[in-house]
């Protein structure tokens, strides 16, 4: 299957949404994702950070099928924390220096119908190209994960992440704290 990885621009956010809302529907464990507002989907276009969308090829069996609710496959959401509060590198004693180089890999979703395409793996490299690219040293790329969520892990650890702490977050759901160090 061939998909386009890139950078999302504001047009993408209707697909983005899209996307949010069939997997959360389709979720058989709810509490391993904490969705979010389209204002937030907004902001982190380019404000707060970027986003990365997979896009099904034309031609693809599924490419712009009303039946999957959306043109885009998936969605992956990069986040620049900076010295705020909710810096997961807080929980680490990153130092400040540390913390203004904090990247969170906030957010990995694929649509229920293009799961086992490899979609999140590919998303979270091309964010990694992106960063590497970036003319802003961001070298402490953190993420959580549902200890339960096996695929997630998987996809994280494969690429290079290590669990260094678990912890109780997002209004007391249990999570693992990756880290990968650029």
């Amino acid at each position: 299957m061939e998909f386009v990885i890139r950078k999302a621009g504001y047009e993408d956010i209707p697909g983005i949404m899209a996307v949010m809302k069939d997997a959360q529907k389709a979720m058989e464990h709810p509490e391993w994702f904490c969705s979010d507002r389209e204002e937030y989907m907004k902001k982190h276009i380019e404000t707060y950070g970027f986003t990365i969308v997979a896009e099904p090829v034309s031609g693809s069996s599924l490419a712009g099928n009303s039946l999957t609710g959306s043109s885009l496959a998936g969605f992956f959401l990069i986040k620049f924390p900076g010295l705020s509060e909710e810096n997961l590198g807080h929980l680490l004693n990153y130092s400040e220096e540390e913390l203004q180089r904090t990247v969170h890999m906030d957010m990995a979703v694929v649509h229920p119908s293009w799961q086992g395409n490899g979609l999140q793996s590919r998303m979270l490299r091309k964010a990694e190209e992106v960063l590497a690219d970036s003319p802003v040293p961001r070298n402490r790329l953190l993420a959580t994960v549902h200890p339960d969520n096996r695929y997630s892990l998987h996809n994280m650890q494969s690429n290079g992440y290590e669990i260094v702490k678990t912890a109780v977050l997002y209004g007391g759901l249990p999570r693992y704290v990756l880290q990968k160090i650029l």
